[in-house]
Parts: C-alpha cells; sequence; structure tokens
C-alpha cells in the first residue's frame, strides 16, 4: 500500500511551486482552456465554460483526492515569463498538473499536464514533471508512473522525455476522442529503481 496524504501539499524546487488548486485559479484555468490544443491532446471539455472551472476547483479535484484516486496541483513560478502569461498571487500561472490512475496494491499512477500557452517552450513542463514524480517516488511510496501522450503531441512527448521518462510504445487505437476519431497513444513511464532525483 501507498502512503496517501491528509491535504494537498506545497512541494517547492527554486522558484517553481506545485500548490493546491484555489478559488484564485479559476479564472485563470478558465482563460488557459481557451486555447484549442488543450481540449483537443486532454480530456477537457469544448467549448469549456467558467462553470466547469469553479466544479474542477471546488468539487472534482477535492472529491478525487478524497477517494485517493488523484492529486491535483497548480504549478507557478516567481518570474515574470511573458507579458501575456497568466498571474495568480503575482506569480506566472504555468497550469495543472496531477498523479491520477493511482492503483494503490500495484504501486502505479498516471501523470497528467498542461500548460497554458504563454508559457510553452521554456520546459517547465519537464521540471513540474519531475517535481510530480519525485513526490510521487519518494513520499506517497508509487513504483511506477506512466505519462501517456496523444502520438501527434510532439511537445508532451518532449516534456516527458526532458522529465526523464522512457518512450516504452505505441498503443493503437487506444482512446476515443470527442470527435468519435479513436487516435493512437505513446506510452511513456518513469520507475523508482531508476529515477534521477532532482
Amino acid at each position: 500500500m501507498i502512503w496517501w496524504p491528509s491535504e494537498v501539499p506545497t512541494i517547492q524546487h527554486g522558484q517553481f511551486t506545485l500548490r493546491p488548486l484555489s478559488e484564485a485559479d479559476i479564472d485563470a484555468i478558465y482563460q488557459s482552456c481557451q486555447d484549442p490544443l488543450i481540449p483537443r491532446f486532454t480530456t477537457v471539455p469544448s467549448p469549456y465554460s467558467i462553470e466547469l472551472a469553479q466544479s474542477f476547483v471546488r468539487t472534482r479535484a477535492p472529491q478525487l483526492f478524497e477517494e485517493r484516486k488523484a492529486i491535483q496541483w497548480i504549478l507557478t513560478v516567481a518570474k515574470e515569463v511573458s507579458q501575456d502569461a497568466i498571474k495568480v498571487d503575482g506569480e506566472t500561472f504555468i497550469g495543472p498538473f496531477s498523479i491520477h490512475a493511482v492503483e494503490e496494491n500495484n504501486h502505479i499512477g498516471e501523470i497528467g499536464y498542461w500548460l497554458n500557452k504563454d508559457v510553452r517552450g521554456h520546459g517547465y513542463g519537464s521540471i513540474g514533471s519531475k517535481m510530480v514524480t519525485n513526490y510521487a517516488f519518494q513520499t506517497l511510496g508509487l513504483r511506477r508512473l506512466a505519462g501517456i501522450v496523444d502520438n501527434d503531441n510532439e511537445a508532451s512527448k518532449k516534456v516527458l522525455l526532458g522529465a526523464g521518462y522512457a518512450h516504452e510504445g505505441l498503443m493503437k487505437s487506444r482512446v476515443t476522442r470527442a470527435d468519435g476519431n479513436q487516435i493512437d497513444m505513446d506510452l511513456f513511464a518513469a520507475t523508482s529503481d531508476s529515477w534521477i532525483t532532482i
């Protein structure tokens, strides 16, 4: 069995902070999810309403945490990235990160994330992924964390490879998207026995 925290922790690494979701994030999540790439490559619905952002922060994320199925964070950085970047409480909003699909008996889970369009291309996704993976292995006691990425999402593949994940293969016809298309997904994974701590 794994260890599960009583509340979502805050994790620091240099200027980066993984912290619990808050009311202040609702508008940032809503704004960020207007980018068509996010629903294209994730399970985020489109169109994305402010009510969906409210439900995610106030209901869905807390419920999944209480059920020991997922831990959701927001990644921020304490510096100016671009003039158009979203700010929350004085820090630059990068995006949500999660450990989800947790199977306690098997000591496994999946990593999830998306990045606001104005902060992409700076390596922040890999930093956030390393922070999440460190926590999964060192604190929760997971032994494997998988990352499942659309086959044509080259940017997300770079995030996981940059974080130290290994590409394990192609999963043919793995996911049905909202438009009915059946798509291939790439499987990446990190394991606790070969993970290099940041």
